[in-house]
C-alpha cells in the first residue's frame, strides 16, 4: 500500500504535499482538501517538493484543482513537480494547463 499523500498549509498561503500522490492515495487527498481548494482564496501555490510518487490519478486530482481555481478566475501555481510528473503532464498534452514549474534536482 503507498504512503498517503498529506496536504499542509504553512502560513504564508503555501500549500505542501507530501507522500505518494497516487491512484490508491488520490481520494483520501481529495477529500482533505476539497474545502482547501475550493474556498481558501489564500491558497495560492502548492510545493510538490515532498511527492514520492505520481501516477495518471495524481495528475488528474491537480487538473481538477487547477480547473475549480479558473472557474473562479484564480491561478493555482504548482512548484517542484518531480520529473516523472513534468514527464507525464507531457505526455497527457496536459503541461500547458498547470502553472507547474519542476524540480531543480531529482
Amino acid at each position: 500500500m503507498s504512503e498517503i499523500c498529506r496536504i499542509k498549509i504553512a502560513e504564508d498561503g503555501c500549500a505542501y504535499l507530501s507522500g505518494e500522490l497516487t491512484f490508491e492515495s488520490t481520494p483520501h487527498l481529495y477529500h482533505q482538501a476539497e474545502a482547501i481548494i475550493r474556498e481558501n482564496e489564500s491558497v495560492r501555490s502548492i510545493d510538490l517538493a515532498g511527492i514520492a510518487s505520481v501516477d495518471s490519478a495524481g495528475l488528474a486530482l491537480l487538473l481538477e484543482w487547477q480547473a475549480i481555481r479558473a472557474a473562479n478566475g484564480q491561478n493555482l501555481r504548482f512548484s517542484n513537480a518531480p520529473a516523472s510528473l513534468v514527464s507525464l503532464a507531457q505526455l497527457c498534452e496536459a503541461a500547458e494547463l498547470l502553472s507547474m514549474t519542476g524540480r531543480t534536482q531529482d
